[in-house]
């Protein structure tokens, strides 16, 4: 392939030997880019590693800036950042770590964030750590007693690579796993019906990809069934819970405790706009910014898995 490659996502703190990889396999020109305002037209670019963080959905008008290019590639899993008909339509190759399994099962900076989010809504450590910055020791004991996670029914949603990590590591706290999936069996935990987990289940994990049948598929028929004083953790997508839904459900029962790297919106620059925003400033839920994969070593290996994804489709063109 003639041309260069257009690397947009964070890449400072990457291994040196990795950027002089990606200059082997075709000239590469690295720039972070989290705003569409950031992108210039370049005819050159005819392939796309791009930063799956970004602010922006590639529409066909910002494929229309690099009229040369042939393949994009995300460093990961998820795929909303991309208008994916809008690539076919100009005859591109849109890859992305599923498409890389083998590779994607030795990244696991997601599911132990997940894990420790999980672990966050049972003890809040975020207030234990603001009461010492306010001075205080103890002197709130009722805000800061929280539960174990010993004994509680966990709810997976989605037992994939997350799902399966975050299964084995409840059952070494001696939790109680079960998950709802339609497309895995698994004879070590009992899969049940989305109304089970959610009505029998003191913690929730919210770990699907987003797709057109989840989008939306956590809503508030299934948020009102959670047992008096559950969790619930969300490091999938945001889209993926009805925000509507949520924030009503919330309103109605404060004793519901929520966990959540991500927000609908991210990828429209609209997610700030959440009325979530304000219960997190409320301290009423916590929320972080869809950080879960954000490692050195995850990041530096989706990197690695992308140039081998770009190399695949070099040596089969």
């Amino acid at each position: 392939m003639t041309g260069k490659c257009l690397f947009s996502a964070p890449y400072s703190f990457l291994p040196e030997g990795v950027l002089a990889d990606y200059q082997r396999v075709m000239p590469t020109i690295f720039q972070e880019i989290w705003d569409r305002s950031d992108l210039q037209p370049d005819p050159m670019v005819t392939a796309w590693v791009m930063n799956p963080g970004q602010r922006f959905v590639i529409t066909g008008d910002v494929l229309d800036l690099f009229p040369n290019l042939l393949v994009l590639v995300t460093p990961s899993t998820g795929t909303n950042h991309i208008d994916r008909q809008a690539c076919e339509a100009r005859g591109m190759l849109v890859f992305g770590l599923l498409d890389d399994k083998a590779g994607l099962n030795t990244i696991s900076a997601s599911a132990e964030f997940t894990f420790l989010l999980l672990l966050n809504t049972l003890r809040r450590l975020d207030i234990a750590v603001q009461e010492v910055k306010e001075g205080r020791w103890r002197h709130r004991e009722d805000v800061l007693r929280g539960n174990e996670l010993y004994g509680k029914r966990v709810g997976l949603v989605g037992y994939g690579r997350i799902g399966k990590r975050l299964a084995r590591w409840c059952t070494s706290f001696d939790a109680q796993v079960r998950f709802y999936d339609p497309y895995v069996d698994d004879d070590d935990f009992p899969r049940l019906s989305l109304e089970e987990i959610f009505s029998t289940s003191e913690v929730v994990c919210v770990c699907p990809t987003l797709t057109d049948e989840t989008r939306g598929m956590i809503n508030k028929p299934l948020l009102e069934s959670l047992p008096p004083h559950a969790c619930l953790v969300n490091t999938s997508r945001g889209e993926v819970v009805d925000e509507a839904d949520l924030v009503a459900v919330l309103g109605a029962r404060s004793d519901l405790r929520v966990g959540l790297d991500v927000l609908p919106g991210e990828v429209t620059n609209t997610h700030l706009a959440s009325p979530l925003i304000e219960l997190h400033r409320q301290g009423r839920i916590v929320i972080t910014p869809h950080i879960a994969g954000a490692t050195v070593e995850s990041q530096s290996k989706a990197a690695l898995l992308a140039l081998g994804l770009l190399k695949k489709y070099l040596e089969a063109s």
